[in-house]
């Protein structure tokens, strides 16, 4: 079985889509419906769930039809599929019918094993629909976005796209598409690159995007600027915990990238983040982001209850951090 991306995955006797990421897998299927379709109009469509998904069910839509058109049958619950779908499916991998394609939705779980064993076994390409999880695999994710609608976009923008709307990738599939429309020009105009300043109109008032942007000021020691910062966000009624969350998340990063022999493999970050948090590391000693970790790791404690004041101890945190770095 050959992993293939949701974007690149064609048509084949039986294609298996595997994973809990709703957004990836239904992306994978609309995508080999819409290639049935390019490839001849006259694609018969069907979904065998529900009632639909009942004995003898498969070998009714994949039998050839009086007119002789392709068809394309989708399995959308695998997972939870009868077991005589099951047992019809499994005699059917070694067998496909010429003509159709088979496209099997997995949503995660262990049962159906012995049929996803058996389509392993049968090398059938399989798209990968797991969570994407890691900052890095979702900025690759928005990268292919705006590359797939033929745009540019700045890698710092990018950065602070997923920052702020990270957490789901439905979201950030749906705000990459709005910054686009956003941002497209009139007829006859050369778009431009996406910058951060567009993203942060897009994301201004969000407390993830003010809390990397309070980050990203206190680790430059723009102690002015990140104070503002962090006196907008709360006055807007951010919580300290997400505002500590993301300046820890930043400094680790930037000790991260201190260690002798470290790449971007190791780190698992891409080389463009690599090389920018190089760069801002390059303005610190290994004294004073010691004693950055420090007011971070003691704000992170008293936000979460060992302080009487958390607006107070991030206020300490951020002042610490911009002081640290000038002393270096």
């Amino acid at each position: 079985m050959s992993d293939v991306e949701w974007h690149s995955v064609a048509l084949a006797p039986i294609v298996l889509v595997h994973g809990t990421e709703t957004l990836i897998a239904d992306r994978a299927v609309q995508r080999l419906r819409a290639l049935a379709r390019e490839a001849d109009p006259t694609v018969a469509l069907h979904e065998l769930s529900g009632d639909a998904a009942g004995p003898g069910a498969l070998a009714q839509v994949a039998s050839p039809s009086l007119f002789g058109e392709p068809r394309l049958v989708v399995v959308p619950e695998l997972q939870s599929a009868p077991d005589a779908l099951v047992l019809e499916l499994l005699d059917y991998v070694g067998s496909p019918a010429p003509d159709v394609t088979l496209v099997l939705v997995h949503r995660g779980g262990n049962r159906g094993k012995k049929l996803l064993d058996a389509l392993k076994k049968a090398g059938v390409p399989r798209v990968d629909a797991a969570p994407v999880k890691r900052a890095g695999d979702k900025q690759t994710f928005v990268a292919a976005e705006f590359a797939r609608a033929q745009r540019r976009i700045q890698p710092e923008a990018l950065v602070a796209l997923v920052d702020a709307f990270g957490t789901d990738l439905a979201e950030l599939a749906a705000i990459s598409r709005q910054l686009i429309e956003d941002t497209t020009p009139d007829p006859g105009e050369q778009p431009a690159q996406v910058t951060v300043s567009d993203v942060h109109a897009l994301t201004a008032g969000r407390v993830e995007s003010t809390a990397f942007a309070v980050a990203d000021a206190a680790i430059a020691g723009r102690e002015q600027e990140a104070l503002q910062l962090l006196q907008q966000a709360q006055l807007s009624g951010a919580d300290p915990v997400p505002i500590v969350a993301a300046i820890a998340s930043k400094t680790r990063s930037l000790a991260k990238v201190t260690v002798p022999g470290a790449s971007a493999r190791t780190l698992g970050m891409p080389d463009w983040m690599l090389r920018n948090l190089s760069r801002e590391a390059r303005s610190w000693s290994d004294r004073s982001l010691a004693r950055a970790l420090e007011a971070v790791a003691r704000a992170d404690h008293e936000v979460k209850g060992a302080g009487r004041d958390p607006q107070w101890s991030v206020l300490r945190m951020v002042m610490e951090i911009c002081r640290a770095r000038r002393a270096r």
